[in-house]
């Protein structure tokens, strides 16, 4: 598997995935992507890693600034989804292990994610990457009927700040 920066050509591709792969049990927003807003996200600081494989794009890595402050430049957090094909199958670790040795490398001090209870799956994967839980909103979400929890899970790469 190859985890490379995206490129011009990938703009549309990962703009459909994404709509077809961010569903509302992983994310509290109903995706409406397209290459237009990639290119705005890009444009405003945002990255985007992608781990492909004979061609094939099995998942991705969005990641930017966590604040707008100058005080928190520190911190950055980031997305991650796999296509439905690939999970399970270590796409979504090798990219988040790809994405801490940048954030390292980048001078970054701390990771964050937003995780939603209605993805145990996700929750338990970061924890086994040594994210910890720092917030747990409960009920945060009301999607299709049912309230749903919301985490937030940090990765600490200066372990003095913890």
């Amino acid at each position: 598997m190859l985890i490379r920066k995206i490129e011009p050509r990938d703009f549309a591709l990962v703009a459909q995935l994404e709509n077809e792969n961010w569903t509302l049990v992983s994310t509290p927003h109903v995706m409406n992507s397209s290459a237009e807003k990639i290119v705005e996200k890009i444009t405003k600081g945002m990255g985007y890693f992608l781990a492909e494989e004979d061609g094939e794009i099995l998942g991705v890595l969005d990641y930017g600034p966590r604040h707008k402050s100058d005080f928190g430049q520190h911190v950055v957090t980031f997305g991650v989804m796999t296509v439905e094909a690939a999970r399970g199958k270590g796409v979504a670790t090798a990219l988040i292990q790809h994405f801490l040795k940048f954030a390292r490398h980048e001078g970054y001090k701390k990771i964050t994610i937003q995780a939603m209870g209605s993805n145990p799956e996700a929750l338990k994967l970061y924890k086994k990457l040594g994210f910890m839980v720092e917030g747990h909103l409960r009920s945060e979400f009301f999607i299709n009927g049912h309230y749903v929890d919301d985490y937030t899970l940090a990765f600490y790469l200066d372990k003095t700040l913890v």
